[in-house]
């Protein structure tokens, strides 16, 4: 091969120098991506902390309608809130209601919980709730009984918007009239209606007739 060839060939060859390192680079950069984590679902998602963010001591959260008018009041001896379902937990939960007509109810138990979306709060551990007329309430034009209607069980849920106490578990009605039991429990404050259901026993003695 004459000089002039070799000349042309190197030639040749060095031009080639910048593809091929280009080639290599290119090759090089394809594998860094494939051998990296993928960053759109492969890794997965953290779990939400078990962990409160916050806690209170001796706490009271107040309640209100749109009117700016007062509807509830929770209090506790701790409270803690999770980020995971918005949820608050209460030691030592003590609840007190009252609506636009003056009907009342209060409920303690150990532990309570609530949920910032909703209007529920759930009273477990030895609930007790005391639902007590307006002064004066009358349903369907009938005046109603002033007597407290007190509600036991261990897990009873109130919802302060329908105003309705409601359980899937055995509770326990008493009111002058007598004393009921049932495996379960809707009780509409507003009409002092309740419904039992699941082996209810017990004594109601119903009020004289009027005359």
């Amino acid at each position: 091969m004459s000089t002039r060839r070799w000349l042309t060939a190197l030639d040749h060859a060095r031009s080639a120098v910048p593809m091929v390192l280009l080639s290599g680079l290119a090759a090089f950069t394809w594998w860094l991506v494939q051998s990296a984590p993928s960053l759109d679902g492969a890794r997965p998602a953290a779990k939400a902390s078990s962990s409160p963010d916050y806690e209170l001591q001796k706490a009271r959260i107040e309640r209100y309608n749109p009117d700016g008018r007062l509807i509830a009041i929770l209090d506790g001896q701790a409270m803690r809130h999770y980020v995971d379902g918005d949820r608050l937990e209460i030691d030592a939960v003590q609840l007190s209601a009252r609506d636009l007509q003056g009907q009342h109810v209060q409920g303690v138990a150990r532990q309570g919980q609530a949920n910032g979306s909703q209007n529920t709060v759930v009273l477990h551990g030895s609930a007790r709730v005391v639902a007590t007329p307006a002064s004066g309430a009358t349903v369907k034009g009938q005046r109603v009984d002033q007597s407290p209607v007190v509600i036991e069980g261990e897990m009873l849920s109130f919802n302060t918007r329908d105003r309705v106490v409601s359980s899937a578990l055995p509770v326990k009605i008493t009111h002058a009239q007598g004393q009921m039991q049932g495996g379960n429990l809707r009780y509409e404050e507003g009409t002092r209606v309740g419904q039992l259901g699941n082996r209810v026993h017990g004594r109601y003695d119903a009020p004289p007739a009027r005359r």
